[in-house]
């Protein structure tokens, strides 16, 4: 049997790219046929709650010893484990379901470690030996974050060979840095004779030493990108570019990549980036294997009901009901880049005005990942009218979002034909948004309704949410970091109107590499205006050319045939299996 192994935060709950890219994989019917089983594997965070609720609300429990609990007598198999190591293990199923179709689900072995009383002296020899075999100075990083993901690697081995025969094939998938100390034990064992029929993986969603640079910099991906691409560059690498990074754990975690069997990058940006890190890491071990998404067929009575829905939540806000509608859906961080939304509202709002059209523009983020309580967002709306109008402190604005709300309000008190609202709070209906959104409305309805997404982020290794719309006959407004750029510029190369991509790197050729190394944020934001106003004119034209009923049907026609070509069945079978078919040991 093959079996994949999925190292993940996430391996309970979904809280980013990383959970929706595994939720894409585990129900995607190729993954089925090619793997006959899967497990995640993830710390357990807290230990607040009982044994049934360790899995979240669509698991099942078989053991947990931090519980003394044990259904299926899986005791005398993990109990000797949690003795060596003093820690507890929680096993059992989860289902993982599609994203957009509830029926399509998988059940899905699940294995959390509660680390936190581990012996010191397991932790140390661990330690010991990935400073003995890879270089990682352990004693150099104090952060928990690296903490806990060195300690569920101790007994990651050891769990695995009690649950798996030793015939089996796995298959282990370190989904970011986090599973890097896992898969660099998988090494260590196999190189000592132990279960050789196994491979490692690095699923690389992100280059993390990238992205802190690009965070950090007031040039952003204008410096970054600029920089990359230079001709002067001279195969200088990341660091001897921007410094020495070793102090950074994650930086560290990722280089060591080039002890792994192969690395699986979400996109050729992505591919690129861990070769400018890591100049010696062996092109063939590199593939680009992209992501997919959810795939959802609808019809044109769909359509129209979701761009009502939006339209009513306008008038219920603004009082008037717009022709086009524009959503944001993201985390709240600095990469999403979201005052470029702004540079491209306040240009398009011109030329809304010129030709009589109006518009809304949703951005739906919020920093906290549990949400507000119905009865807050309820009290709030009828106390001072959220979400069009905000305050500072619990449970409303917290950190960047007050940042976001002052960028917003001070757009709608000088913008007069496209207005805003800030929903820092994540769903879309009026149990979890406030009775001003439509009784009948749902969270895909602000993704099939949309006229486009904005997502012009200054890092964003892929970016599922910024093509979700596209499927439903939404425009795509792109950044060139966007790694889905090449895949959307390929698959719906014959629908112009479904992407537009800016290239803010496209003019400063001129600029040395010195140059752009040091740019300001003044001339950064200068550049950043520049490029949106040379694409703002064709972005509104690509918008406004779907408008009517007769368009729009034609538009979603064409949007719905493509996108099989970016679902998840169609990724794996074309871009990911064919990679580890081609390795003969898989």
């Amino acid at each position: 049997m093959k079996i994949a192994v999925h190292i993940t935060h996430e391996a309970v709950q979904k809280i980013g790219g990383i959970g929706s890219v595994i939720a894409g994989l585990l129900t995607a019917e190729p993954y089925d046929e090619y793997f006959g089983r899967s497990i995640l594997y993830g710390p357990l965070f807290n230990t607040e709650g009982t044994a049934s609720s360790r899995l979240g609300k669509d698991g099942v429990v078989l053991y947990s010893g931090i519980d003394q609990y044990d259904t299926d007598k899986f005791k005398h198999i993990f109990s000797p484990i949690e003795k060596k190591y003093n820690i507890s293990i929680v096993y059992g199923k989860r289902i993982v379901s599609s994203e957009t179709d509830p029926n399509n689900y998988q059940e899905t072995e699940t294995i959390l470690v509660h680390i936190n009383n581990m012996f010191q002296q397991q932790t140390d020899k661990l330690k010991f030996i990935l400073w003995e075999s890879f270089g990682i100075q352990s004693e150099r990083y104090s952060d928990w974050d690296y903490e806990q993901y060195v300690r569920i690697a101790a007994p990651y081995t050891d769990i695995l060979n009690a649950l798996i025969a030793k015939d089996d094939k796995i298959v282990h998938f370190s989904h970011e840095y986090m599973g890097m100390p896992c898969v660099l034990k998988v090494k260590i064992d196999r190189d000592k004779g132990r279960r050789k029929d196994c491979k490692t993986i690095f699923y690389a969603h992100e280059v993390s030493t990238a992205r802190n640079i690009i965070e950090g910099h007031s040039g952003k991906d204008i410096s970054f990108y600029g920089i990359l691409d230079h001709k002067d560059r001279n195969d200088r690498s990341m660091e001897d570019i921007f410094g020495d990074k070793s102090n950074y754990y994650r930086n560290e975690l990722v280089k060591r990549t080039d002890h792994v069997d192969y690395i699986f990058a979400v996109s050729e940006l992505t591919a690129r980036e861990i070769k400018f890190l890591n100049p010696d890491i062996d092109d063939k071990k590199i593939s680009t294997v992209y992501n997919g998404i959810p795939i959802k067929k609808i019809n044109m009575i769909a359509k129209v009901k979701s761009k009502i829905i939006l339209q009513d939540y306008c008038k219920n806000l603004f009082t008037f009901i717009p022709d086009y509608t524009f959503s944001h859906v993201t985390r709240l961080v600095d990469s999403k880049g979201l005052w470029r939304d702004i540079m491209l509202l306040e240009e398009l709002d011109e030329m809304f005005t010129e030709e009589s059209k109006t518009g809304f523009y949703v951005l739906l983020s919020t920093l906290i990942g549990t949400g507000r309580s119905s009865n807050d967002i309820v009290k709030m709306e009828n106390d001072y009218g959220w979400p069009v109008l905000h305050k500072e402190g619990w449970p409303d604005l917290l950190g960047l979002e007050s940042e976001i709300y002052d960028m917003i309000s001070h757009f709608n008190a000088k913008s007069r034909s496209i207005k805003c609202v800030f929903i820092n709070q994540f769903g879309f209906n009026a149990h979890s948004c406030g009775n001003r959104i439509p009784r009948n409305a749902e969270w895909i309805d602000i993704r099939i309704g949309s006229d486009a997404e904005l997502g012009m982020s200054v890092y964003e290794p892929f970016g599922i949410a910024q093509i979700e719309t596209v499927q439903f006959g939404g425009l795509a407004v792109l950044s060139d970091a966007c790694g889905c750029s090449n895949l959307i510029k390929d698959k719906y190369k014959t629908s112009k109107n479904s992407f537009h991509i800016i290239d803010f790197t496209e003019n400063i050729d001129k600029l040395s590499v010195e140059e752009l190394l040091t740019i300001s944020k003044e001339k950064r934001t200068e550049i950043e205006k520049e490029e949106i106003k040379s694409n703002s004119e064709m972005i509104f034209k690509k918008m406004t050319s779907v408008n009517n009923e007769k368009s729009m049907k034609a538009h979603l026609e064409t949007a719905q045939s493509l996108a099989d070509k970016i679902d998840w069945n169609y990724i794996f079978s074309k871009n990911i299996l064919p990679v580890i078919k081609d390795k003969k040991e898989l």
